[in-house]
């Protein structure tokens, strides 16, 4: 039997797991000509996430606490209408964030990798693999997430290495040219990429260790990661990279090493780690909602009813340049965003305060 709540968890394997979720993200960032990235302010938008980030984790933190207490006085709230409603909506949100995030890659593969092929049963595989993933339990997943965050650090590290020499200073620009009102707001469009930050009030029964200290490691590191990142893309592209779907693998392409011509096919694999465990991830959380709502049903059938409609949209949008534009909708960018990571846990934790103000005595299921 599979087991979906393995507790042992520490917050390092965690935060391990969120780290390479997160990076995917700005590993395949899109270009748009609402957010440009060929601007020096481009290095500072990270800045805000990480103050946006440790901003919106606090209700899962208070969250948390408020569970720790009642755990200790011995009061379990009651299942209510109101958290089925809120289980329902997490797990829905995550479905389309899982995937939004296979259609973003279908389009990376289809559009940089193998222009023109056919990446449909390619995806459909990976798919496959990351639901198989996600059902050996997010003990699993973060331990390997623990190996891969080492792999990524250093493979990317490398390929910034070898791109030191294409970094022009005069693709640098003024500071702040359109105002420090259009930088916030483009700060703030940059941020709004992280809805993994959501998937805390999920996970955290299932974490032991000091969670408060690694969430604002990985906050910071994640910041940190970005800035170089974006570093060597503004750097090696300047405004060139603002007309590139894909601009952090252009700027990738432009790396060589000695013998080794091309570090793209290096920095490529490892992006389909960051991305496998990132699908897995949800897929992970979607079948927890799940169990929470169907507690009979076994997990490798919830997790299969994710899967089918996934594969039937895969099929429908891949191929098709134009149905992708659903993978950076703004509104749809938003909505992933401000449902799990600040409208739900603010409910939840206006609910349980509320329980605790009425509630003298312990409560049972």
């Amino acid at each position: 039997m599979i087991n979906l709540t393995d507790r042992r968890v520490s917050a390092p394997q965690f935060f391990s797991l969120l780290f390479l979720s997160v990076l995917s993200t700005v590993f395949m960032y899109i270009s748009s000509p609402k957010i440009p990235i060929a601007q020096t302010e481009t290095l500072l938008r990270p800045i805000v996430f990480v103050v946006i980030s440790l901003v919106v984790g606090l209700p899962a933190y208070f969250i948390y606490k408020n569970n720790v207490k009642n755990a200790e006085k011995g009061l379990i709230v009651k299942e209510t209408k109101f958290l089925k409603i809120t289980t329902s909506l997490f797990g829905a949100v995550y479905f389309v964030g899982a995937l939004k995030t296979i259609l973003r890659f279908d389009l990376f593969a289809s559009s940089e990798l193998f222009p023109g092929a056919e990446m449909t049963l390619f995806i459909i595989s990976i798919v496959i693999v990351c639901a198989l993933l996600s059902l050996l339990g997010l003990g699993a997943l973060s331990r390997a997430g623990v190996i891969f965050t080492f792999i990524v650090v250093c493979a990317t590290g490398f390929v910034m290495l070898s791109l030191l020499e294409e970094i022009s200073v005069l693709n640098f620009t003024p500071l702040f040219q359109d105002g420090l009102g259009q930088f916030f707001s483009d700060s703030l469009l940059f941020s709004l990429q992280a809805s993994e930050i959501g998937v805390l009030i999920t996970v955290l029964p299932e974490i032991k260790g000091n969670l408060k200290k690694g969430f604002v490691w990985w906050a910071a590191l994640s910041g940190i990661t970005f800035v170089a990142v974006l570093l060597f893309v503004v750097g090696t592209l300047g405004v060139f990279a603002d007309t590139q779907l894909f601009p952090t693998y252009t700027a990738v392409t432009l790396a060589k090493f000695g013998l080794l011509q091309r570090m793209d096919a290096l920095e490529t694999a490892i992006w389909i780690l960051c991305v496998v465990e990132k699908i897995a991830l949800y897929f992970w959380v979607v079948t927890k909602n799940l169990k929470l709502l169907f507690p009979k049903v076994k997990s490798s059938i919830l997790c299969l009813a994710q899967v089918i409609p996934v594969c039937g949209v895969l099929v429908f949008i891949s191929g098709n340049l134009e149905r992708f534009s659903f993978v950076s909708y703004t509104p749809v960018v938003a909505g992933m965003y401000i449902i799990p990571v600040i409208i739900l846990p603010v409910s939840v934790l206006i609910y349980l305060k509320k329980v605790k103000k009425s509630e003298k005595s312990p409560q049972q299921l």
